[in-house]
This record gives structure tokens, C-alpha cells and sequence, in this order.
């Protein structure tokens, strides 16, 4: 059994390397793994002080393998880590721990990793490529986004697994998440939490369905609606957008090869630039005839920022892709694919569709090359001003964060603060101030690692004041690796709701 050292600094000869003699960047630096979960409360603040109308948590998921990897590593293979920093009255406490996946489980038990990441190859039988959409057979590692429902954080997976519900205060497993049983199923990393209503709307596919499976969850958690969306094959879609009374689907010309996936078990991904980029408009308790589907652009979007109604109009902002194709670099050689997917070219676009005339309209809104987008996640669904971005750097081999931006999504105007030389950041959600007031009065948090030595602080940056830098820089017990999605969770849920359950 391998586990991975944690140390301030790692002999390059000690380095793990997977493939061809290739070292992985994505295992050491700023990516290496943790190798302890930990609870630290009163923590330092290094510089500032920490606001007493910042009430809540940040919590960011991540890939953080615990053993040795089966074949060659993605960074999406990761077993899935959650980083907390909780901000009450001027303090701040911190808790990291492991989602406790079905994989996880088996493998701790087991003492080994038994099961392939999503580059393959699986072991598929002969002609039957139905284990590779299979949750129990490839690594659903459960390390991607976080989404508060019904007084948990719903824990899931990239390429669309099973969901696992955390405790918000300890961030232990509590369960594989079924909804009362409706819904045993692989669901969507991006799923939606309507802030006015407690419902969860969100969807299924798989490797080989050609079609969705959408559905609504109540806010008590029980199954509301929920109903088919036929494709034209399947699909790699990642994201979701809803309003008031719609949600906005997505199917992109960017997806794998069925026939290969099938015989070989090798996920490969190709742009199909011929046809246009669709998203597919349904009314919220809706049917599949009820779908009115927009044409744009070809290209790909991994997330937006938000959508809302202006009369029979929906607009929808988020970071588009116009050229997602993946040219690897052969130098790189056996990991060279999954380098080339994790390079990122894309910017703020606009998006408008009419539900009643069927018109539509697209607008690129900036030249800035951003992705981890948010808004205030309390205003989902409805009209925003302002979202908070990371700016992804042109030239580097891995993803990395080398700022963050505010967008002004009325004049067309941003705001960025540069990271300091060898400092990453990571996604960074608005918390909104205690006292209330204008969309952008409160504060934009992230975690931030600096290379050279693993330091890591939690940032916070007053959200009308993003340029300035961070106002405070609270000191962590341990270093944060690079991860992917982060949420914003007001203390009024927290710990307002857990006092009413208990």
C-alpha cells in the first residue's frame, strides 16, 4: 500500500511517476495530495481581520488520492477532499476530510485501488461497454462540486455519479444519497438548489444513454418530477442554468467516441464543429414535448454564471469554449491527452433566447480568459450584476488560477487582482454581508497555496474592493491543494437550521 508524503518539500527522484516515465504534474507542487484529515478551531490571522458581518463557510471540493492509482492518473481521479474555513464573530475554525465514497470504502477495506480512472482502459467484456456508465465498476471519486439541499452538502462527481450527502458542521459522510430511494441513480456534478424554493433540479446521463433523465427534488428531499429528454447520442454535458419557472439544459458538440468507449474502453473526446452548440429550455415540472431548443455556436461550456427572465426573453451569461478541440502535445506523450483536455481557452459570452417568438441572440462579452464562475449563489435564477471568476494563464502546463476577476455584467466593466508570484488561488464565492445592502456589499472568499514552500491562507477580498487584495489572510493548519468547485454557505443555514433540526 502507497500513500502520499506530505511534507513542506519532495525529493523530485521521490516523486510518484505513472506513465512512460512521465511525471504526472498533477501529483506533485501545488497539486500534491494531503495525506490527514484535520479540525483546527481559533485559527491565526496572518494579515487583516476578519469581518463580523462575514457569517458562514466556505467549502471547496477536490481530488486528493489516498492510494496508489490503478493505471494511469487523471486529475479528476482523485478521491474527492472537502476543505471547510467557518467565519463566525471575528473567528475562523477549519475541518478537512474525505468524501467516504462507495470506491473509497472498498478500497480502504481492501487496502488497494481496484478500480480504473477515466482514462481507462476498463476491463470491459467483450462488445458490452455497459460497466464503463457503471458507478460500482469505474472510479467515482465524488471530488467535484458542493450543493446545499434540505440541510446537508451534496457532495458529486464530474462526469455524473452518485451523490453523497456530508454533515455541514463536521463534513462526515452520512450517506449515499437516494433522495427516500427515487432516485438511485449517477447525477450531474452541477446540480441547482433554487434559493427561493429548497428544490434541487438536476439530471442523469450516461456514457451510452442517448438521452437525459431530468429531475426536481423537493425541499424536504422527495422526489418532485421527473422525466425523460431524448438526444441525438450521448453526451458530455456539465452544467445547468435554471430560473423561476424553467430550466435551461445543455447538449454541446463535444463528446466521445461511443464505438471506441464499447470495444476498447478508452474515453475519447473529439469537437464536432459541424453542429451547433443546443440548449434545451424546459418548463420546471415539464415533459420533453414541452422543450423549446436553441441553436448557437458550436463550442463548450463548463459553467455558467447565471440565467434569469425579462418578459418572454431568458438571458444567460457563463464561459464559452469556441474551440474546445483537444490537440495533444506528443513531447508529452501517454498523458498528453489528458494535459491538452485540461487546457483551457474560453470567455465571457452572452446568450438570449425568446420562449414565445423562438428568437435568439448570442454576444461575446469579453476577451478574458476566465472560467470558475459564480454570482451570489443566493440569487440564482434571477437577475445578477455581478460574478467573480478566475483568470486561467495562457502559458503554463497545468490549470492553474493566476487571478481573480469581478465582472459588472451592465457596463461590461471587470475588476482583477493579480495573485502574487507563486500563489494560486481557487474558486472564489460571494458571501454576502450580515447587515445587507447593494448586491455586491459583502465579501469574496478563496483558499490560496504558494508553491514554494505549501504554504496556505484563507482570503478574503471586500466584493466592492476586489483590486485592492485581500483585506484579511487567515493562516491554515495545512496546505490546500489545487481543487476544483468551491460554495458559499450563510451561517443562517448552518447553524440556524442544524439548531431547529436538532
Amino acid at each position: 500500500m502507497r500513500t502520499y508524503r506530505e511534507e513542506a518539500t519532495v525529493d523530485p527522484a521521490d516523486r510518484p511517476t505513472w506513465v512512460d516515465g512521465i511525471d504526472n504534474p498533477y501529483l506533485h507542487g501545488p497539486y500534491t495530495p494531503v495525506i490527514s484529515e484535520i479540525t483546527a478551531v481559533d485559527l491565526q490571522v496572518a494579515a487583516g481581520e476578519i469581518p463580523a458581518d462575514l457569517y458562514g463557510a466556505y467549502m471547496r471540493n477536490g481530488p486528493n488520492p489516498v492510494l496508489e492509482p490503478k493505471g494511469a492518473y487523471h486529475w479528476f481521479d482523485g478521491d474527492g477532499m472537502v476543505h471547510a474555513v467557518y467565519f463566525r464573530d471575528g473567528r475562523a475554525s477549519y475541518i478537512r476530510r474525505w468524501v467516504r465514497t462507495r470506491a473509497l470504502r472498498s478500497e480502504i477495506e481492501d487496502g488497494r485501488v481496484t478500480l480504473s480512472g477515466i482514462m481507462g482502459p476498463f476491463d470491459l467484456p467483450q462488445g458490452d461497454g455497459s460497466q464503463a456508465t457503471n458507478p460500482d465498476y469505474c472510479k467515482d471519486t465524488s471530488n467535484t462540486t458542493l450543493t446545499w439541499h434540505n440541510g446537508r452538502v451534496l457532495s458529486n462527481w464530474y462526469n455524473a455519479g452518485r451523490t453523497y450527502s456530508l454533515d455541514p458542521l463536521t463534513l462526515d459522510t452520512v450517506a449515499d444519497e437516494t433522495f427516500g430511494g427515487a432516485v438511485d441513480a449517477t447525477l450531474n456534478a452541477h446540480a441547482k438548489c433554487d434559493p427561493r424554493t429548497g428544490e434541487l433540479l438536476n439530471y442523469d446521463y450516461g456514457d451510452f444513454k442517448s438521452y437525459l433523465t431530468y429531475y426536481v427534488i423537493g425541499a424536504d428531499g422527495k422526489l418532485k418530477h421527473k422525466t425523460r429528454v431524448d438526444l441525438a447520442g450521448p453526451r458530455l454535458p456539465h452544467d445547468t442554468t435554471i430560473t423561476p419557472n424553467y430550466t435551461i439544459l445543455h447538449d454541446f458538440p463535444l463528446y466521445h467516441d461511443v464505438d471506441v468507449l464499447r470495444n476498447t474502453g478508452h474515453r475519447v473526446v473529439e469537437f464536432h464543429r459541424e453542429l451547433p452548440s443546443r440548449f434545451g429550455v424546459i418548463p420546471r415540472y415539464g415533459t420533453q414535448e414541452q422543450i423549446k431548443w436553441f441553436e448557437f455556436e458550436p463550442g463548450y461550456v463548463l459553467h455558467m454564471v447565471n440565467a434569469w427572465e425579462e418578459g418572454d426573453w431568458i438571458t444567460m451569461d457563463g464561459c464559452f469554449q469556441p474551440d474546445p478541440t483537444i490537440r495533444r502535445d506528443p513531447s508529452e506523450g501517454a498523458l498528453g491527452s489528458m494535459l491538452a483536455y485540461l487546457r483551457y481557452r474560453g470567455h465571457l459570452r452572452r446568450w438570449r433566447m425568446n420562449v414565445r417568438t423562438g428568437e435568439k441572440r448570442e454576444q461575446q462579452l469579453d476577451d478574458l480568459n476566465v472560467e470558475f464562475c459564480l454570482p451570489d449563489t443566493q440569487l440564482y435564477g434571477v437577475k445578477t450584476r455581478y460574478s467573480y471568476h478566475q483568470r486561467i494563464p495562457l502559458d503554463v502546463q497545468t490549470l492553474v488560477f493566476d487571478g481573480l476577476v469581478k465582472y459588472d455584467h451592465e457596463n461590461g466593466s471587470h475588476e482583477v487582482y493579480e495573485y502574487p508570484q507563486g500563489w494560486y488561488g481557487n474558486e472564489a464565492p460571494f458571501a454576502k454581508s450580515t447587515r445587507g445592502g447593494a448586491e455586491d456589499r459583502g465579501y469574496v472568499v478563496t483558499l490560496a497555496t504558494r508553491g514554494k514552500d505549501y504554504a496556505s491562507e484563507a482570503w478574503i477580498f471586500d466584493a466592492q474592493r476586489i483590486g485592492k487584495g485581500p483585506i484579511a489572510r487567515v493562516t491554515l493548519p495545512g496546505r490546500v491543494p489545487i481543487g476544483f468547485h468551491a460554495a458559499w454557505i450563510p451561517g443562517r443555514l448552518l447553524w440556524q437550521e442544524k439548531a431547529a433540526a436538532a
